[in-house]
């Protein structure tokens, strides 16, 4: 019995220390934040649990594909989890914004290993962003990331061995959105970095979205796209929709009716 409560014990402190340890850290930035009067700082959440470590598919896909992506881990977790999630949902899964075509892949891959029959329309101009400079974006002028092709993407999802991805090329929605108009969708990828474009996607997908679906905007958190974050704060009171900040970075708009 005092073996068990001394291990205990111990356990509480290291707990105690880490906790405080990772508050201490955190001062400095939320520090700078308060004086600047900026909202945005470097976060450090305090929990740990991390299931992607014993996922050795994910992990094992994250790590091929980790050399043409431009997202973290953990958002790279969230959309493996959600495209297999999604799976109770009918309709298909956008993508909008591919790049070099990582996270096409990892839904991709994901959706192979459970058996799904959805497929990913993964759409992009494979000539940079496209839409931007406008008021409310503080970084992108157009252009960014044009260092990519569609032969490019096509040859790495060739080489991932899925057929269930199919690439539009074109601004989205205006060049493409009639090649799918008659789709549902129960999950929504939006990577595009300026407000305008994310918008345009966003009211196009959001009527063909199912109840209970998801649009998830992987630039929300991040200091360069704040464009972003400015388009899906504008909902949070809408009555048809949840949204969620997530600390990985993504914002999350939930169809709730």
């Amino acid at each position: 019995m005092n073996k068990y409560i001394g291990s205990y014990r111990w356990k509480q402190v290291r707990s105690a220390i880490g906790f405080a340890g990772i508050r201490l850290f955190n001062m400095p930035f939320k520090g700078w934040a308060k004086v600047s009067g900026s909202t945005y700082q470097v976060v450090i959440p305090a929990s740990t649990y991390a299931p992607w470590l014993k996922d050795k598919s994910f992990s094992r896909m994250f790590r091929k594909v980790k050399p043409n992506s431009l997202i973290n881990q953990y958002q790279a977790w969230e959309l493996w989890l959600l495209a297999g999630n999604m799976e109770m949902i009918p309709g298909d899964i956008l993508e909008v914004g591919v790049w070099r075509g990582s996270t096409s892949i990892i839904m991709g891959t994901r959706l192979r290993i459970i058996g799904s029959s959805k497929k990913i329309y993964a759409c992009d101009t494979f000539e940079g962003v496209v839409k931007a400079s406008g008021p409310q974006d503080n970084f992108y002028k157009g252009g960014e990331h044009k260092d990519t092709s569609m032969g490019m993407v096509s040859g790495l999802i060739r080489d991932a061995g899925l057929d269930n991805i199919c690439l539009l090329r074109g601004i989205f929605p205006d060049d493409t959105g009639d090649e799918i108009a008659g789709k549902q969708f129960a999950l929504c990828h939006i990577d595009v970095d300026a407000y305008q474009s994310a918008r345009s996607v966003l009211e196009w997908v959001w009527p063909r979205l199912q109840v209970g679906g998801m649009v998830v905007f992987s630039d929300y958190g991040f200091p360069i796209t704040r464009g972003i974050t400015h388009l899906v704060n504008e909902y949070y009171q809408a009555p048809d929709r949840t949204i969620v900040h997530n600390l990985n970075g993504n914002g999350i708009m939930i169809k709730i009716k």
